[in-house]
C-alpha cells in the first residue's frame, strides 16, 4: 500500500490477511485531513503543526511497517515534548519567534555530515526571531549507553564545527544572521550514564556545555528549556 503525502511517499506494508487493518488504513488515505491532523491506532502518528510536513508516523512493533520507517521511541518523545513546550511557551519565552521542525532524511536526500561515517541528525529545528536571526539546530535523540568518549565522538562534537560553517554560509549568501548549532538528546538518563561516560566525572552542567542534554523534564532540569535558553 502506497500513500503520497507532502513529505513524499510512504509505503505501508500490511499482511494481506489483516483485512480490517487494510480497510482502516485505506479509509484514512481517503481523508487527508484526518490522516494529517488526528492520531489513531490504525496508523500510529503524531500531529504537531510546527512540523513542516505531515503526517509523522511512529514505529510500532505490532503495527504496519512503513518506508521510510516511523519515529523511534526517543524521537517520538522529542516531538511530543517539543509540542508541549511550544504550546506552553509560544506566548511567553518564545513570543515573537517562529519555530519549525523537520525530520531529516537519510543519505542521498537528507542533510548529512562526516562523509566517511555519514551522520544524518534525526531532526532540523528552525527558530526564527523576526529579521534579527535565524537559528538552525540539528538534533539527534538516541541512547548513549555505548557512546564513545567525547573527544572521539564526532556526532557529539558537531556543534564545535558548525559556527565556522555558518560563517562560510554567511559569506556566500551575504546573510549574516544565520546561526548553526547541534545537540545530542540522550535517551539514557543521567544517573545511568555519567559513571560510564568519558572519565566518569561529568555533571549535568558539563554535559549541557558540550551540547548533550538528557530527555528529562523536572522542576530543576528541563532539557528543552536549556536548549532554547542557549539560543538567547
Amino acid at each position: 500500500m502506497v500513500h503520497d503525502c507532502s513529505e513524499g511517499t510512504y509505503i505501508v506494508k500490511v499482511r494481506k490477511s489483516d483485512k480490517e487493518l487494510i480497510a482502516a488504513i485505506e479509509k484514512l488515505g481517503e481523508d487527508v485531513d484526518i490522516l494529517r491532523r488526528q492520531e489513531t491506532n490504525e496508523l500510529p502518528r503524531i500531529y504537531f503543526d510546527r512540523h513542516l510536513y505531515l503526517p509523522l508516523l511512529l514505529e510500532k512493533s505490532d503495527k504496519p511497517h512503513t518506508v521510510p520507517p516511523g519515529l523511534k521511541k526517543s524521537e517520538a518523545q522529542f516531538v511530543r515534548d517539543l509540542k508541549t513546550y511550544w504550546t506552553a511557551e509560544k506566548d511567553k519565552s518564545l513570543a515573537g519567534k517562529e519555530v519549525f521542525l523537520l525530520r531529516n532524511l537519510s543519505r542521498g536526500s537528507g542533510v548529512g555530515f562526516f562523509e566517511e561515517s555519514g551522520f544524518y541528525p534525526d531532526f532540523i529545528l528552525w527558530v526564527v526571531d523576526g529579521k534579527k536571526s535565524q537559528r538552525i539546530v540539528f538534533i539527534e535523540p538516541h541512547g548513549m549507553v555505548h557512546a564513545n568518549a567525547y573527544i572521539h565522538d564526532e556526532k557529539a562534537r558537531l556543534h564545535e564545527r558548525l559556527p565556522e560553517l555558518a560563517k562560510e554560509m554567511g559569506q556566500r549568501s551575504k546573510r549574516k544572521n544565520i546561526m548553526l548549532d547541534s545537540f545530542i538528546i540522550s535517551a539514557t538518563p543521567y544517573d545511568d550514564l555519567y559513571k560510564r561516560y568519558d572519565d566518569g566525572t561529568w555533571t549535568r552542567v558539563k554535559f549541557a556545555e558540550k551540547h548533550i542534554l538528557f530527555q528529562e523534564q523536572k522542576k530543576d532540569y528541563d532539557y528543552l528549556q536549556i536548549l532554547f535558553m542557549s539560543m538567547k
